[in-house]
């Protein structure tokens, strides 16, 4: 349950736990959950009974009781636990929680017998999750243990009239098999989403640590002796390449979502007399104009292709567009980045690619050395 609904406020970063501690107490046998049953589980489960009079096989019943479940089988069990949770169900909570169970939410860890206790106490009309919508689900199984991680869209019940409150988060549910049913040992939920990225990057900036202080040398490189004009600095984070820009005659836009790169960025055009227009804003949803821009930067920004569609015609003839950024990883092309040749192709039409390189050098964050992309684009 959600921390808001536990003790009135919801807005602490959760971290997810790794271990959980041993209990003592012996819990109650373990019921095997109707919903993932299928024949042989079925089979195994009635072969205690049965064996005896049917002479089934002992290697062919414990073979069918540790049959390894499929993925759907652990998804369901998460859904069911949760969706029970939520009812404020004992019932059917109880036996799908290990006795070693370390539920961690909200900065702090409870164990079986304290969720137990919470569930019981719970009053009718009492907060809830009313209501959840799952998407990027995996499932990791590993002999008699399995990872069940997915992400939550969820509506709080009992403040209907209100509308309820909405969230979005991780779950993470480690599942052990105790004889032939699964119970989870490890429960945690992390929050996801916008609020969940802007936290995270306000406190990189407010720790100054782990990324270049100097303007990027791509761009200096680019704008050097150039006629100054508008410049949209995309992703703008604390200002380094929005102020260096500002310094040298542009008319420099920031957008971020980063409050505290923001107020760094504004703090430092007001001590050195710089014009800069620093707006915070969900880059998803900022409207980059059509023929409003002669530069526009996203360095170190992200490789998302949709903004780079409303970029181009955000240009005016003769703009420039100067990105850095990881290369892609071929051998792990999902851990994100450019594919070599890829920017080049997206701007195949209506531009003139005065720079497209792969190099292997210092990053201007988050690494050492890495393979990174320098494009540079002019608007025909």
């Amino acid at each position: 349950m959600r921390s808001l609904l536990r003790s009135g406020s919801r807005f602490v970063l959760l971290f997810v736990a790794v271990a959980a501690a041993a209990c003592a107490a012996r819990a109650p046998e373990p019921a095997r959950p109707a919903a993932t049953a299928d024949a042989a589980t079925t089979a195994a489960g009635s072969a205690r009974g049965t064996a005896a009079t049917a002479g089934a096989p002992a290697a062919a019943t414990q073979a069918a009781a540790t049959k390894p479940p499929s993925e759907e089988d652990i998804k369901r069990l998460s859904h069911e636990l949760l969706d029970a949770y939520d009812r404020g169900d004992v019932a059917a909570v109880e036996p799908r929680l290990a006795p070693e169970l370390l539920h961690f939410e909200g900065g702090h860890g409870t164990t079986r017998d304290e969720e137990l206790a919470q569930l019981r106490k719970r009053k009718p009309g009492s907060a809830y999750i009313a209501s959840r919508a799952w998407e990027e689900e995996r499932v990791r199984v590993h002999g008699d243990s399995a990872v069940f991680t997915g992400k939550a869209s969820e509506r709080q019940g009992g403040n209907d009239a209100k509308g309820g409150y909405k969230f979005a988060g991780w779950y993470l549910l480690e599942w052990v098999r105790r004889g032939d049913a699964w119970q989870v040992r490890v429960w945690t939920w992390q929050r996801a989403g916008e609020q969940s990225m802007r936290d995270t990057w306000n406190e990189i900036y407010r720790n100054g640590l782990g990324f270049e202080r100097k303007p990027n040398r791509l761009l200096v490189e680019t704008v050097k002796g150039k006629k100054p004009g508008t410049a949209l600095d995309v992703a703008m984070g604390q200002g380094r390449n929005a102020l260096h820009l500002a310094a040298a005659g542009w008319k420099v836009t920031g957008i971020d979502f980063s409050d505290e790169g923001l107020r760094i960025a504004r703090e430092e055009a007001a001590r050195r007399k710089l014009p800069l227009e620093a707006i915070n804003v969900n880059i998803d949803e900022y409207d980059f104009g059509k023929d409003r821009w002669d530069l526009v930067t996203m360095i170190y920004a992200t490789e998302k292709v949709a903004w780079i569609e409303k970029i181009k015609p955000a240009l005016r003839p003769g703009g420039l567009f100067v990105v850095e950024y990881f290369a892609q990883d071929p051998d792990d092309p999902g851990d994100g980045g450019f594919a070599p040749g890829q920017l080049a192709k997206l701007f195949a039409s209506g531009f003139e690619i005065l720079r497209d390189e792969v190099v292997e050098d210092a990053p201007d964050w988050a690494l050492d050395h890495a393979r990174l992309v320098r494009f540079v684009a002019k608007k025909r």
